[in-house]
């Protein structure tokens, strides 16, 4: 990937949705960890249980809900 792709797909957000529990957490950068609230359990971008594969949600965006 090159820099200039880095630079761009780092400024994306990602869905966060527990492995555990199944729970939808929140949209936000692939570098942060976060604890659900139903279950306990930390999730991060390795370990999050993405339905929405591929998806991203620019820094910018007013949109709150994707429709798939």
């Amino acid at each position: 990937m090159s820099t200039k792709k880095a630079r761009a797909a780092a400024k994306l957000q990602i869905e966060f949705v527990c492995p555990k529990c199944g729970r939808h957490l929140a949209w936000a950068l692939p570098s942060v960890m976060m604890s659900c609230p139903a279950c306990g359990k930390w999730i991060t971008q390795k370990n999050t249980k993405t339905a929405t594969e591929g998806v991203y949600l620019p820094l910018d965006s007013n949109q709150l809900v994707l429709f798939r």
